[in-house]
């Protein structure tokens, strides 16, 4: 994950085949979807 979001300018994440956020870096880094779907709904 580091290595795509030093490269991309834009990415968009999948979770079980359906689009869950698209934005930069930044936005996908901060976005609690994403950090549920990827790190648990108990992370931080």
């Amino acid at each position: 994950m580091p290595v795509v979001m030093g490269l991309a300018d834009r990415i968009t994440v999948f979770n079980s085949g359906k689009i869950l956020a698209e934005g930069t870096p930044g936005e996908i880094r901060a976005n609690a979807e994403v950090q549920d779907a990827y790190l648990g709904a108990t992370h931080g």
